[in-house]
């Protein structure tokens, strides 16, 4: 094998990384309780919030035994759940990397399947709990485990703040968050931390994305990480092949995919996954710190806050500038020159999900050059984006009609074309309500 086609490291070192990862795993949690971060202060107080979204409603319908979540199985029973949630199963990603608090049930023979949809993520291993993420609620992403295991009639989701360890980091703009980790795995899924680790967002070449990861579909002559772990030589290297587990469609030599809702691990789910990812945490970062600038301003206004002046002005512009360039594919990787090709089932679940005026939606994908065929992204009608602050909402939802009326081209966001910018408009002006009261000049409802 070519020396170029390898990243190497002394063993000396892979050794140091196991007890890296040992050493990260115990003081995390130590670390973060050293000081109150800004999102349990008020006036959020998120860990000691009462909850409210979809799954403390299904909780309650459970209680009251209005509502059951069948299945004998953990299989069965996440199969139920993502039904309840209208999830896809052909959104399935699996990540064999022990990079989550199930890591002594994640391995590559037994990856960690996450699937998702435009409010929600649901996580299973074989062997562990059910890990479920909404993004519905007005306090932020509230997480939650569900045991399987437990009779049907005794099953209840637990609300955890253990996961708060990794999920809410600098990483996830600094709220309860959500992010994808790239590393470089073992065989047993340990990943090797003095190799470097990676945060994969929207912007990260492929070349760095999905160590630790399974990647199904097809990106032509372009290399990622996935679909491999370092391997030791007869003489004690460790080495990483850059092109082996390319394009790869089926994942029966890997591991036993029955054990799981379906067979693939989408290289096209992965990146939606992705972006929407780092449009919830954006969205939820400007929620929560509007609801503390201006709870600091009241405090110090005896109790009034201005939003009309220029402090309040910057804030809310700042916000706004955040998720404008995020639902606008601002930093997008430019996709592999043969495109992706991913799998039909996703494609067709995911275009169902959003509305669609006269056969366009912003769900649309293209995957060539960039993987949606219209730059503002389906996002804008998630519970996340219905919940901003209003001032904070009707600020983006001006700034993208402008950008979509106006003839000049803002060098902030991507140039659109005059064509793209009519299409976006009509869409969102015929299934966007909020969208439409700002295009006509009214307050957003």
């Amino acid at each position: 094998m070519n020396e170029m086609d390898v990243f190497q490291w002394p063993p000396t070192m892979a050794k140091a990384a196991t007890t890296a990862t040992a050493l990260c795993l115990a003081v995390c949690p130590t670390v973060l309780a050293q000081s109150t971060p800004d999102y349990d202060l008020a006036p959020v107080h998120y860990s000691t919030s009462q909850d409210d979204n979809t799954i403390t409603r299904l909780q309650q319908a459970m209680d009251n035994q209005e509502r059951v979540l069948p299945g004998q199985t953990g299989k069965q029973a996440l199969n139920a759940l993502l039904a309840e949630l209208h999830i896809p199963v052909s959104s399935q990603t699996l990540v064999f990397s022990k990079t989550s608090l199930q890591r002594e049930f994640i391995s590559p023979t037994n990856p960690r399947a996450v699937y998702f949809n435009r409010d929600f993520y649901v996580g299973y291993v074989p062997g562990g709990v059910i890990e479920v993420i909404a993004c519905d609620d007005p306090k932020g992403m509230m997480f939650y485990s569900l045991n399987p295991n437990r009779p049907v009639k005794k099953r209840k989701f637990i609300r955890s703040q253990e996961c708060m360890t990794c999920h809410a980091s600098r990483h996830t703009s600094g709220v309860p968050g959500l992010l994808v980790r790239s590393v470089f795995p073992e065989k047993n899924g340990q990943p090797l931390l003095a190799w470097g680790t990676s945060l994969t967002t929207t912007a990260s070449p492929l070349s760095e994305r999905w160590g630790g990861w399974y990647v199904t579909g097809n990106h032509g002559k372009s290399m990622h990480r996935g679909n491999k772990w370092v391997s030791s030589s007869d003489t004690g290297q460790h080495s990483f092949p850059k092109s082996r587990g390319q394009n790869v469609t089926d994942l029966s030599a890997y591991f036993d995919t029955q054990k799981h809702l379906t067979d693939t691990s989408d290289i096209l789910a992965l990146m939606v996954m992705e972006h929407q990812i780092e449009v919830h945490n954006t969205l939820s970062a400007a929620t929560m710190g509007y609801a503390r600038h201006v709870y600091l301003g009241k405090a110090i206004n005896e109790g009034e806050y201005d939003l009309s002046s220029a402090v309040a002005r910057k804030m809310i512009d700042g916000y706004a500038d955040s998720i404008l360039k995020v639902l606008l594919f601002t930093h997008e990787m430019k996709l592999p020159e043969d495109g992706i090709d991913g799998s039909e089932a996703f494609q067709q679940a995911f275009s169902q999900q959003g509305p669609r005026h006269a056969g366009h939606s912003l769900r649309d994908l293209r995957l060539e050059k960039r993987l949606f065929k219209y730059r503002c992204s389906y996002m804008i009608y998630s519970k996340s984006f219905e919940m901003l602050p209003d001032p904070i909402k009707t600020r983006v939802l001006t700034q993208v009609h402008q950008l979509v009326t106006d003839k000049k081209q803002d060098a902030r966001f991507p140039r659109l074309s005059s064509r793209e910018k009519s299409r976006i408009h009509t869409i969102l002006f015929h299934t966007h309500p909020a969208y439409r009261h700002v295009a006509v000049g009214q307050p957003t409802p």
